[in-house]
């Protein structure tokens, strides 16, 4: 019989994708993994021709020269529901009406302050 492998989570990440044209915020998601291997996933996923929302808004920018950029909105502990904080992001910003721009202060120690001018979320679903 075959040991189940099952990964440990130190935490989990919310992160943006913002569209470096404008500074638009466009896709919020969450992720285990370091934030340079999840946008390089995203971007693996939207070269090989998906069609999700947020695929072809990359592909659209990877045809112009461009790359989104991440960020990190919230550190999350193992402990927490982490489907539960991405839906509460995903509202947060679909909902989101204090005045643009919006300055994102760092969230983990690699992290730099961000600017955030507009909100054009492609996510098709609330999260989780």
């Amino acid at each position: 019989m075959k040991a189940e492998k099952r990964t440990i989570v130190g935490r989990y990440l919310i992160y943006g994708l913002l569209d470096p044209r404008d500074q638009s915020l466009r896709y919020i998601g969450k992720t285990h993994k370091r934030r340079e291997l999840r946008l390089k996933e995203h971007i693996e996923e939207a070269k090989e021709g998906t069609h999700r929302p947020v695929h072809r808004w990359i592909q659209e920018l990877l045809s112009e020269g461009h790359e989104p950029q991440i960020f990190i909105w919230r550190r999350i502990s193992p402990e927490q529901d982490w489907g539960d904080a991405e839906r509460a992001a995903i509202g947060y910003w679909r909902t989101f009406s204090d005045p643009l721009p919006y300055l994102h202060p760092p969230q983990t120690p690699k992290s730099q302050p961000v600017l955030i001018r507009s909100v054009d979320l492609t996510n098709i679903r609330g999260g989780g």
